[in-house]
């Protein structure tokens, strides 16, 4: 695959992910009201859910801070309203230049992607099933699928693997300094075309750039592949119950 051609995918995979974890977020949450009639019930049911994903998430901005040298504060895992909208977890950070800044938003992204990688890859070896796919042999797809399934602790697993990718994408407030940093860049890359300048990047740097998208890659269709599968074990529970109970959770779209 050519480098256009997967950071196309990387693109699409990633715009993908949004409104999958959206809907996840919202249908856990509704179908622990459905079953408590307590919104609290549904707001603890679901930081108990995704912690360990809010403490990799919260645990990557606060290393990358360090390593960047900028001052923390307190790291809470107590979910909370904020603005609307529950927060699972917090570290505070004194604010830095925009590059910095931007750098430590965008951490769960990348320490969540690696933690998926070395999951999907070292322990359900997700790569037999991607070539199985990728042949169209519907009894190798099997073979592949029954291998995975018979991994020991198969089911923690996918669990880790769906807690840390739904709470891996940047929330609002990891995104704040991004349009900084484009701005930036943006005005280096005019400047750069006004002087003339037209540098040459190394097929050094050029392959370890591809080999982090290749793997970016990855690590989005492994999160998206197990989302929905929780998908549809989420959408068939909360259909059981709201037939059984005879009421449905009403979302605000």
């Amino acid at each position: 695959m050519s480098g256009w051609l997967t950071l196309f995918w990387l693109i699409v995979s990633f715009g993908v992910m949004y409104p999958l974890k959206r809907w996840i977020s919202s249908h856990v949450q509704g179908v622990a009201f459905l079953l408590t009639g307590s919104q609290k019930a549904a707001m603890w049911f679901f930081w108990v859910l995704f912690l360990p994903g809010t403490f990799l998430h919260e645990l990557s901005h606060w290393l990358t801070a360090k390593l960047l040298r900028v001052k923390t504060g307190r790291f809470s895992l107590w979910p909370k309203q904020r603005r609307g909208q529950l927060q699972m977890g917090a570290v505070q950070v004194e604010v830095a230049d925009p590059f910095r800044h931007s750098l430590i938003g965008l951490a769960p992204l990348i320490f969540g992607s690696m933690a998926i990688l070395i999951i999907g890859l070292g322990r359900l070896e997700l790569a037999d099933l991607g070539q199985a796919l990728s042949s169209g042999d519907l009894e190798v797809m099997g073979q592949a699928l029954v291998k995975i399934l018979s991994t020991p602790d198969v089911w923690l697993w996918l669990y880790l693997i769906f807690a840390i990718s739904n709470a891996m994408l940047p929330s609002a407030s990891d995104r704040e300094a991004w349009w900084s940093v484009l701005i930036y860049l943006g005005l280096a890359l005019f400047l750069a075309i006004g002087l003339g300048l037209n540098p040459a990047l190394s097929p050094q740097i050029q392959a370890i750039g591809l080999t982090i998208i290749a793997h970016l890659l990855y690590a989005f269709v492994i999160t998206i592949a197990v989302d929905l599968f929780f998908f549809l074990i989420i959408l068939m529970i909360e259909t059981f119950f709201a037939w059984v109970l005879g009421r449905q959770v009403q979302y605000h779209r």
